[in-house]
This record gives structure tokens, C-alpha cells and sequence, in this order.
């Protein structure tokens, strides 16, 4: 089975709403794909061909969301490629493109669209428990404190996997494309701040374990 394939099936395992189950659902891909990276080192694979995928993946300037732009950046880097915002002119929609060697491209489009999906459906639950606050604030907050925590989560795997630290790297075919972009910032709006959120994305981040990494059947 191609290593995509295993991604999916086992991404499809993890359709609960819980947060520390999708953020293993990503750990557990990680693993994945560095371990298939060590195996064709082994053989002395390499693939070279760089490729930029569309994902279904939008935001609006008024929407609120522009927490994508940093959980996206996170994904990217993660699995190697870059994360970059296709803003048609005269609009106000961003929709994601992620470009990389093709392999790792594939695998950073199921990743992110699986990864934006599960948030999209816990800031509604939030702004659900909390229906009197500015859903605006909310989501904003509870999205940062998840992304840092699961940024730590990134952390705590590599630490425990140093033999990952040669194969899982950006390839210079990504490095040198980003060398060559014109850098376009994303406008965002600002919004209020709110601690409780924060706090309970980030507190949702750690309480990661290894004990709720999803195994493959």
C-alpha cells in the first residue's frame, strides 16, 4: 500500500471531535512519512519532481480565520513544502496552495484539508458552549492556542526520533523555490483576545499523548 494510501485510511479512522485524537491522526502521519523517507534513503530514492497543489481550503478577510495562514504555515513546514495564498484580484477570498516534491505535496494536501477540517468543526462547537461571546474572538484565540500546542507536539516527536533529523528536511528543490517568491502578505483582521480560549486550544495541544496516537489496522 502507497504510503498516501495508508495516510488515508488512516485519517479515516479519526472522525471523532476530539482534539487530541486529530492531532495524533497528524503525529501518527508524520511518523509515516519519515519512516517511508528513511526507507528510500535506504535505496537511494529520490523524487525530484516539484509540483503546486490547489486545496480546499478558503478564507475570507472578514471571515475571522486567518488563523489558516499560521496553521497552515505550520503543516507546510512539517511536511516539507511551502503554503502559499492564491488571492484573485478585486476579491477578498484566499484559497491555499501548497507546492513541494510531488509525494510530499500529496501527502501536505490530505494533511492540511483533514487538519482545517477537524478546527472549522471545533471552533463551532465553541462558539456553540459559548454563544454569548464574539464567535469572531473565540475562534481567533481557541485557534492560536491549538496551533501552539500542537506546534509543542511537533517538538516533543522529534525529540523522541533524532534519526528522522537527515531525511526529514525541506529538499532543496522546495528551499530554492521559496528563495525565488515574491512575498505577498495576507491582510488580516485583528480581533479582541480571549484567554479562556486561548488557554483551552493550548491546554487541547498538550494534553497530547502517545497513548492516543491512532495505530494503523
Amino acid at each position: 500500500m502507497e504510503i498516501r494510501e495508508k495516510i488515508k485510511k488512516l485519517l479515516a479512522l479519526s472522525e471523532s471531535p476530539n482534539e487530541n485524537e486529530a492531532k495524533a491522526a497528524l503525529l501518527k502521519a508524520k511518523e509515516l512519512m519519515a519512516k517511508n523517507k528513511l526507507s528510500e534513503a535506504d535505496f537511494d530514492k529520490k523524487d525530484t519532481k516539484l509540483v503546486s497543489l490547489s486545496c480546499d481550503v478558503t478564507w475570507t478577510t472578514d471571515s475571522g480565520n486567518s488563523w489558516m495562514v499560521d496553521l497552515s504555515n505550520l503543516i507546510a513546514n512539517e511536511y516539507l513544502c511551502n503554503a502559499a495564498w492564491d488571492t484573485p484580484h478585486a476579491t477578498r477570498t484566499h484559497k491555499l496552495v501548497v507546492t513541494g516534491l510531488e509525494e510530499d505535496a500529496n501527502l501536505c494536501k490530505v494533511m492540511v484539508e483533514y487538519i482545517v477540517g477537524f478546527m472549522m468543526g471545533a471552533v463551532k462547537v465553541l462558539q456553540k458552549k459559548y454563544r454569548h461571546s464574539n464567535p469572531k474572538v473565540l475562534s481567533d484565540s481557541y485557534a492560536k492556542g491549538f496551533i501552539i500546542g500542537l506546534e509543542m507536539a511537533f517538538e516533543d516527536q522529534r525529540d523522541e526520533h533524532p534519526e528522522w533529523e537527515l531525511v526529514v528536511v525541506k529538499p532543496e528543490e522546495v528551499r530554492e523555490y521559496e528563495s525565488k517568491l515574491h512575498n505577498k502578505s495576507v491582510k488580516t483582521r485583528k480581533v479582541d483576545f480571549s484567554p479562556l480560549a486561548y488557554m483551552k486550544g493550548q491546554n487541547d495541544g498538550r494534553e497530547f499523548t502517545a497513548k492516543k496516537v491512532i495505530e494503523m489496522c
